[in-house]
């Protein structure tokens, strides 16, 4: 009896030193390497409508806007519901604002919640309107999920900033 109880000890601490090294080391960095990756291509993506400016109003024009205005009716709650086409204009403005600014801000973790909505919501839209049926914006929509559910992690700017906060509150 008594080596049974040595035993499950054991099981229980190994259980806890592998949990502890889950949650305080992998989890951050994994949770690092989600917004570094999806915020990079966020990124990478206002970088080129800046640096391209004539070509992404054509890009709007020729493709996204005729899409959106392929699937803009959908279908909910037994009803047909048109939902409004952007301009040209508006569309490379916004999405351009939007993919650099959300992109950062999850990058460096800071108001990362609201990042991981913003990225969502824009890739929400893609996936209704401009390319339906696309895996990769399930994918993106998950991890911002996770983002929007467990924060940005250890390794954040909200996370130094909750840390310092909390620390003076305490003190």
């Amino acid at each position: 009896m008594i080596k049974d109880n040595a035993f499950m000890q054991k099981i229980l601490k190994i259980a806890w030193c592998k949990i502890y090294i889950a949650e305080n080391w992998l989890a951050p960095v994994a949770l690092l390497a989600t917004r570094l990756y999806v915020g990079r291509f966020f990124w990478q993506s206002g970088q080129t409508k800046i640096s391209t400016p004539g070509s992404a109003r054509a890009l709007f024009e020729s493709e996204y806007i005729p899409n959106w205005q392929a699937h803009h009716i959908k279908r909910l709650w037994g009803m047909d519901i048109p939902f409004p086409v952007p301009g040209a204009a508006f569309g490379v403005t916004t999405s351009t604002f939007s993919e650099l600014v959300f992109s950062a801000l999850l990058m460096t973790g800071l108001m990362g919640r609201v990042a991981a909505l913003g990225i969502f919501m824009m890739t929400l839209a893609i996936e209704m309107f401009v390319y339906p049926g696309t895996d990769e914006h399930y994918y993106w929509m998950l991890t911002m999920a996770i983002i929007m559910a467990y924060g940005p992690g250890k390794i954040s700017v909200d996370h130094f900033i909750r840390k310092k906060l909390l620390d003076n509150a305490a003190g």
